[in-house]
């Protein structure tokens, strides 16, 4: 068959279609059974999209989290919606500190500006700038248990280890530092140890969808599961953006 006269039978097909739909008696209003089996349905296809296509396809088990305070102002709002991706400790982006067990047991202390916002940090002889490119990750902190979005200060190399210092780009010092100094294992005073592969649930994939995440929020307004728009990291105000 000649090009021309495939596309003329393909023609003919689109016209012969096109009167059938316009033919198309319309459909009857679905009944109450019908339309609780059409909500089943959606409800399992977006159960089986969201644990069970998106985990395996990002390598994370939470593919998407809701951003509920003001510690990243600046870069993330109230109600932004993050997709994540899981990553290994050793790929996060972030300056690289190479310290020996001795150097790693003193600790670190940050060097702050006119601010009073640390922008330096100092392990032992080694010193280390904020780079604002780092990868933003998201991770349980110890020994709280709390979710934390914050970007990574450093990633620190003992040995074999890897550890991470991250801070909130509006907060003033790092979260593994507190009162009685650097918190390199879990204890109380810092707003998390020093964090591990296991803490981490992944690092921002791609840009953040801002307001979706308001729905969320409302509903841990009114049930108190989660943190709403009013939580310790809003300094207990109610807010809807930053």
């Amino acid at each position: 068959m000649k090009p021309r006269d495939a596309i003329q039978k393909l023609i003919q097909k689109l016209r012969s279609a096109l009167v059938f739909w316009k033919r198309k008696k319309p459909q009857k209003k679905p009944t109450l059974k019908e339309e609780i089996r059409g909500w089943i349905i959606d409800i399992a296809i977006v159960f089986v999209v969201y644990f069970i296509i998106l985990p395996a396809i990002l390598g994370t088990s939470t593919p998407m989290v809701v951003v509920a305070s003001c510690s990243e102002r600046g870069y993330l709002n109230i109600g932004d919606v993050l997709v994540l991706q899981g990553i290994n400790i050793r790929d996060v982006r972030a300056p690289l500190v190479e310290l020996t067990e001795e150097q790693f047991r003193r600790g670190f202390e940050p060097h702050v500006d006119e601010n009073g916002e640390a922008r330096w940090l100092h392990f032992s002889d080694v010193e280390v700038e904020l780079n604002r490119s780092s990868d933003v990750i998201v991770y349980i902190s110890r020994p709280y248990r709390a979710q934390i979005i914050h970007r990574v200060f450093a990633k620190l190399k003992v040995g074999e280890k890897y550890y991470l210092v991250t801070k909130g780009d509006a907060n003033q010092l790092p979260d593994q530092f507190g009162g009685n100094g650097a918190c390199l294992e879990d204890g109380m005073g810092c707003l998390s140890s020093l964090v591990t592969q296991e803490m981490i649930v992944g690092k921002q994939a791609f840009f953040a969808i801002p307001v979706v995440g308001h729905v969320k929020l409302f509903f841990c307004d009114v049930t108190r599961v989660c943190d709403g728009h009013s939580n310790a990291g809003t300094g207990n105000q109610f807010k809807l953006w930053c």
